[in-house]
């Protein structure tokens, strides 16, 4: 038997993380005295190394508890938790890019707008919710292609899409001449290729309304940058030539 200090040393586990174990369920000691103290054995440890193995696995508590209980059914877990491990491995791999590609940019001395970069990681995070909304509107083989797009060019589209608004908001701020204006909102409208954009408009344009979830396609711009973009999208004529 291990007294709790003793047991603590041994594992590598706090006293108040055991205590907050035992108060979850997932480590009862092996025995308390009379007077309340709490003592192990050496099947508590063998508990100890299955928690730490599958908090390292990253599951949540309440999951290691039914684990634990359910001793038939970890192995079947585990290949759930691969799966779930796999996607955020390709999330995370996502995020670097976006960052090495923040990264880049400003080493070419481009200003890049935080708040700008924190929504394309938020885009990552929702891509199956993304997928989700726009199967009620777009045929899954169209969706297929646009992510497809995406995850090919990656971090060329990001940089373009980072620099695009950038531009924009400085034009905002201080319109320049028609030409050059219209230049830098082509820009942004030519990170995605013009037959993928044809498409979308002749999906998109079956139905009379459309309510779109902002937060799941967030726009980087103020309401008054918006507004002021697609006002001079429409008086420069510039959707007529993307999608024509």
């Amino acid at each position: 038997m291990y007294s709790i200090g003793v047991f603590s040393k041994k594992t590598g586990i706090t006293i108040r993380t055991l205590r907050y174990y035992g108060e979850k369920g997932l480590l009862k000691p092996a025995y308390i005295s009379d007077g309340g103290q709490r003592y192990y054995n050496d099947d508590s440890i063998i508990t100890v190394q299955k928690i730490v193995t599958f908090k390292y696995l990253d599951y949540s508590l309440e999951d290691i508890k039914e684990l634990l209980e359910k001793n038939d059914s970890i192995l079947e877990s585990l290949e759930q938790q691969k799966y779930q491990l796999l996607k955020k491995k390709k999330q995370l791999e996502q995020m670097i890019s976006t960052i090495d590609t923040a990264i880049h940019i400003h080493q070419e001395h481009t200003a890049v707008d935080p708040t700008t970069l924190l929504l394309v990681i938020h885009s990552l995070l929702t891509e199956d919710a993304q997928r989700d909304y726009l199967r009620q509107y777009i045929p899954e083989q169209l969706i297929d292609r646009i992510y497809s797009y995406f995850g090919m060019n990656f971090i060329e589209i990001n940089r373009r899409y980072i620099e695009s608004v950038h531009e924009i908001k400085q034009a905002f701020i201080c319109p320049p001449a028609d030409t050059d204006l219209k230049e830098i909102i082509e820009r942004l409208f030519s990170i995605i290729p013009q037959d993928l954009a044809q498409s979308l408009v002749q999906e998109f344009g079956k139905y009379e309304t459309i309510e779109v979830d902002n937060w799941l396609f967030s726009i980087p711009f103020t309401t008054e940058e918006e507004n002021w973009l697609m006002e001079q999208v429409e008086r420069l004529k510039i959707l007529e030539e993307v999608i024509t």
